[in-house]
């Protein structure tokens, strides 16, 4: 007969370490149990390393950098319009200066003796910005104030009127503003060779039939005076229906 093997075998040999580890174990099972009974969070046991810390969350991403003011300014639509504006009224502002402006004293003041008025006006009789060019500009602009203000006395002032059927220099200003068909053309008068320089008298006849007269009517005979400030005025006038 053959021997049967035993129905239960003994049990493998423990490790003692093991056996230490398992023991261990089962006293934190415990310890923790009696924590929980007693409302406290559970602590680690003697020995034991805390689990790692969890590392900080890494901070979000930096934003889009912000544009520099001058830059938010330059793509902004209303100030680009404002600075096309600016620059539109500096262009116009200047064309009319050329056209329509000049050096134009203007105005009535007393001399120093207080005897007679003395008229600010230009220091030469001729040209463009002379005494008789700027008459001629008021005269296509309608400023009969700035126009009549050129006549040294009440005299020349009337004749210049009543050549023109006006009442007074002013109205005769604006009766001539209406024949004027282009101002910056009308202003631009000619003049002969013999009046390109300053006078070397203190008295000068300017005759309109020896301009160059466009776009508008001539105005007639002048005479004007130089002044003791220096500057023409017209001392004159005479009527000239037709010229030869």
């Amino acid at each position: 007969m053959t021997e049967e093997p035993p129905r239960n075998p003994p049990p493998p040999d423990i490790d003692p370490e093991q056996l230490r580890q398992f023991q261990e174990f089962q006293r934190f099972q415990e310890f923790q149990r009696f924590q929980q009974a007693q409302g406290s969070e559970p602590a680690l046991p003697p020995g034991a390393t805390p689990p790692p810390a969890i590392p900080p969350a890494a901070p979000p991403p930096p934003g889009p950098r912000r544009r520099p003011l001058w830059q938010v300014l330059l793509r902004s639509k209303f100030v680009r319009r404002l600075v096309y504006l600016v620059v539109v009224l500096l262009v116009a502002s200047y064309f009319y200066e050329q056209y329509f402006g000049g050096d134009d004293p203007g105005g009535v003041a007393e001399d120093s003796g207080g005897v007679e008025n003395n008229v600010i006006a230009p220091a030469n009789p001729y040209g463009s910005n002379g005494t008789i060019g700027q008459f001629y500009k008021h005269v296509g602009t309608g400023d009969g104030g700035r126009a009549c203000a050129y006549f040294k006395s009440d005299g020349p002032k009337k004749a210049f009127a009543e050549a023109f059927g006006a009442s007074d220099c002013p109205a005769a200003v604006a009766k001539l503003k209406g024949e004027v068909t282009d101002v910056s053309t009308y202003r631009q008068l000619v003049f002969p060779q013999t009046m390109v320089n300053p006078p070397a008298s203190g008295s000068v006849d300017v005759s309109s039939c020896a301009l160059e007269v466009r776009s508008g009517p001539r105005l007639g005979k002048f005479v004007l005076t130089r002044q003791t400030s220096g500057a023409w005025a017209i001392t004159g006038y005479e009527a000239e229906p037709s010229c030869p």
